[in-house]
């Protein structure tokens, strides 16, 4: 478990760094930033196996019912990229952003399985 732990922590961690940094030229990167920095820091943190449990429920609630919230605001499901990267439309920005929560939200409960398995 030790070794599954250890590489999820690097490999989330890594990508919650992109996340963050593709989030630096969003139209609101004081929120979005420190969303996934968070998470990167929970990541690494599981890397060195400090997780603290309690820290992963509730980062776990709080990522999944934002994630579930931006996804009901969506009027019409628009897919997540059209005509290439850039935003076209509110509800392809919500759609990311709620499935960006909800990567965070594996992330948060794998971490937290592991966790409970040692």
């Amino acid at each position: 478990m030790r070794k599954a732990q250890t590489v999820l922590g690097g490999l989330f961690g890594i990508i919650f760094l992109l996340f963050s940094y593709w989030q630096l030229n969003d139209p609101d990167p004081v929120l979005w930033v420190p969303v996934y920095l968070t998470a990167a820091y929970t990541s690494f943190q599981a890397l060195r196996d400090k997780t603290n449990p309690e820290l992963l429920i509730v980062l776990f609630c709080l990522s999944f019912f934002a994630g579930l919230q931006l996804w009901i605001e969506m009027t019409a499901w628009e897919g997540f990229i059209t005509d290439g990267l850039s935003m076209k439309t509110h509800n392809q920005e919500l759609a990311r952003e709620a499935v960006g929560l909800w990567i965070a939200s594996a992330s948060f409960a794998l971490f937290f399985i592991v966790e409970k398995k040692k």
